[in-house]
């Protein structure tokens, strides 16, 4: 019979090495930090030196070897290149996060073929080279890959077209890299955010010209899900799952976290 035991569940990643693709940020950023309270060593990338640096700082105050590097995902070369210097600095990984999200608004009619390709490099293509190149450690270590995907991936609204097939895209390929390494020990799992009240978030939000339209803002929020909208540290808390011994007998699946939004139907009555 096979048995896991789990010590300290306050310390669920203790020895463990951890990637997260961007985390210099917003929902990445508060894995990084989760995962380091933890106990694990986290490399990161993110695209803003300035914010590279701060993020960088803040993990090595947890632990010391927790390292950050300046990488612009949308670019193929540069997503390689960081992964074989983290590789090198690391020795390997026990776990990858693929965090990165970008949107472009249209419709089949009116998207442009950079815009597509920008999406597609940066949503999808750019989890899928870390994790070829990760791979070997990842199996060497019984790893987990985890992806951070959108309830775009499975329900959507309009003009959202390039930023859903992307995030589909990526839920439907980590379907099949279970499979492909479950006889490795390899875990791979998907976390399907909705609403998220992250800083880029708030970025959006203040960037609205007057209080009204701010304050009409978190009103809408409120009201696109059964439950309140989340906080970045409810993603956190699921990557926690997968990465950690709890999620060890789960895999090939996406976790909506979504406060219930893909649950609920159109509002019939007002006050539904």
């Amino acid at each position: 019979m096979n048995e896991r035991i789990i010590t300290d569940y306050n310390t669920l990643l203790a020895g463990k090495t951890a990637f997260a693709t961007t985390a210099a940020r917003g929902i990445g950023k508060s894995i990084a930090m989760l995962f380091a309270r933890q106990g694990a060593t986290v490399y990161f990338a993110g695209r803003n030196q300035a914010y590279v640096k701060q993020t960088e700082a803040e993990l090595q105050q947890l632990r010391p070897g927790c390292r950050g590097y300046v990488c612009d995902l949308a670019h193929a070369g540069q997503s390689e290149e960081t992964a074989r210097l983290a590789l090198a600095d690391s020795g390997g990984f026990d776990t990858l996060v693929c965090t990165v999200g970008v949107n472009c608004h249209c419709t089949v009619e009116d998207f442009q073929d950079g815009d597509m390709a920008r999406l597609l490099e940066t949503n999808y293509l750019s989890g899928l080279r870390f994790a070829r190149q990760f791979m070997p450690s990842l199996r060497a270590r019984h790893g987990s890959v985890i992806f951070i995907s959108s309830i775009h991936s499975t329900v959507t609204q309009p003009s959202n077209m390039l930023y859903a097939g992307t995030k589909g895209a990526m839920n439907a390929a980590a379907r099949a890299m279970a499979l492909d390494f479950a006889g490795d020990g390899v875990r791979v799992n998907t976390i399907c955010p909705g609403l998220i009240l992250s800083d880029v978030m708030e970025d959006l939000m203040n960037e609205l010209p007057t209080q009204a339209e701010r304050e009409q803002f978190l009103v809408h929020c409120d009201h696109c899900q059964p439950l309140p909208a989340g906080c970045m540290e409810d993603i956190a808390n699921a990557a926690l799952f997968f990465a950690s011994d709890m999620g060890a007998y789960v895999t090939g699946q996406a976790l909506m976290v979504d406060g219930g939004t893909s649950i609920k139907a159109h509002d019939f009555f007002p006050d539904a």
